[in-house]
């Protein structure tokens, strides 16, 4: 009884493992539509500077690594880090992703213009 409880343990742990390997699988980052792509300058922070040119974060502003997670923005020291962007209504900057190697190859989706369909009224001859 003793041995057939320990080998169930025992398939029960190798399950869970097997279960949280898949968890560790990144997917693709998706990012909204007005999304903008520069060089980000944080060496002199709170002084930042967005492709050469000085601009203003936002109170509000969230910085994500390059796994999604939060970054406090004194702890970014470096000279120039590819970036993804999006500016609130103020213009200043709210949101920042940091790129990793594949996403920095890869284009950003082309911004949708919407279109109205015109209405064409059937009840009418």
């Amino acid at each position: 009884m003793f041995r057939k409880l320990c080998q169930l343990v025992i398939f029960l742990l190798f399950a869970q493992m097997q279960s949280l390997s898949f968890a560790q699988v990144a997917a693709d980052r998706q990012f909204p539509q007005g999304t903008q792509r520069g060089k980000l300058d944080m060496s002199a922070y709170p002084d930042v500077r967005l492709n050469g040119k000085a601009v203003y974060l936002a109170p509000s502003c969230r910085i994500f690594n390059a796994e999604n997670m939060f970054v406090v923005p004194a702890s970014l020291d470096e000279k120039e880090i590819i970036v993804n962007y999006t500016l609130n209504v103020m213009g200043d900057v709210d949101r920042i992703w940091i790129l990793t190697r594949s996403e920095i190859g890869k284009q950003l989706p082309v911004e949708q213009v919407f279109q109205p369909v015109p209405y064409k009224n059937t009840e009418i001859k």
